[in-house]
């Protein structure tokens, strides 16, 4: 009779432990909001109560949650991408919601779809054309896309570099590109180009910062106002989807890198029916005028749920997908 190895036996024991303790689920959802000037500090008096996209909104798949909001302007419509898991896949694709004020926001549908996990698409626009760089870590490689009809069919333009990286966060600032990304380790890498599509070459103090699960992850789009960088981070400690802070670079160059922490700016309330009781995770900032940002953040909730029954629940997505 064959023995039961031990990497068998763990997850056989991990398995009983979920069926008899049950799981939690994590329920992202999407708010945006207009600010008076860049969210460099704790926004105050702001309306987060009720999400401005969640779940229940995307009609095309079995939503399991919404995140990583970024918008865009084309023309005078604002355009939403940002990651749907989908239940019967399991992955992350990426979403499209679509709004004519930035205060009305209508779900179009999915726009890229691949055999790999897809988050975070930070759009931008460069010499007329569209770009999205989402996170690819499953793929193992970062991977930018070109948009051949904006906003809703995309393709592969190039591979940026390889390695599993998460939540690549593009800038240009002095003619040079930048990418800043994080890994599962807790550490923060910085790479630069003459070129969007290379060759890409790694910070001589890349990694800026290793084996820090608070600091090192990007949070949102890097973004660049009145001559100064902003570093969004978020935090994974103590638990996945804590918390976002922000960071002002004093130096970028290919020989220098500093920065220095302003403060946390987006946390969960700990309001047990508050849809971003648990915490939050992502920011991204769309300059209007001079005095007016439009705004997009995600928090979630934590719920418990039988094995069981969130299994049944992907089973039937399947089925009726």
């Amino acid at each position: 009779m064959p023995l039961i190895n031990t990497r068998h036996l763990k997850s056989i024991n991990n398995l009983v432990s979920l069926i008899r303790k049950g799981m939690d689920i994590s329920t992202w959802s999407i708010v945006v909001f207009n600010s008076d000037s860049l969210v460099s500090s704790a926004p105050q008096e702001i309306n987060l109560e009720k999400p401005t996209l969640q779940a229940s909104d995307v009609t095309d798949v079995p939503a399991e949650f919404v995140a990583d909001p970024f918008i865009i302007q084309h023309d005078s419509e604002y355009f939403l991408f940002f990651e749907v898991l989908n239940k019967a896949s399991g992955r992350g694709e990426i979403g499209l919601a679509t709004s004519a004020d930035g205060h009305k926001w209508d779900y179009q549908c999915l726009v890229l779809r691949e055999r790999y996990h897809l988050s975070y698409p930070q759009v931008f626009k460069y010499m007329g054309d569209y770009f999205m760089l989402p996170e690819t870590s499953e793929a193992n490689r970062v991977i930018l896309y070109r948009s051949r009809r904006f906003p809703f069919e995309w393709e592969v333009a190039c591979e940026l570099f390889s390695g599993r990286f998460l939540d690549p966060s593009i800038v240009n600032h002095n003619d040079k590109w930048w990418v800043f990304t994080g890994t599962r380790e807790g550490n923060f890498h910085l790479f630069y180009s003459e070129k969007l599509e290379g060759p890409w070459i790694e910070h001589h103090q890349s990694p800026i910062i290793s084996n820090n699960m608070r600091i090192t992850r990007p949070g949102g789009r890097v973004v660049v106002s009145d001559g100064n960088i902003y570093r969004y981070t978020q935090s994974v400690y103590p638990h996945y989807g804590n918390s976002v802070s922000v960071f002002k670079i004093n130096k970028l160059s290919e020989i220098d890198y500093e920065e220095e922490e302003i403060t946390l700016i987006l946390s969960g309330t700990n309001r047990e029916s508050d849809w971003r009781k648990d915490g939050m995770h992502h920011i991204d900032q769309l300059k209007l005028n001079e005095n007016q940002w439009l705004v997009a953040v995600d928090g979630h909730r934590n719920s418990k749920s039988s094995y069981l029954a969130w299994k049944l629940n992907k089973i039937k997505a399947k089925i009726w997908s």
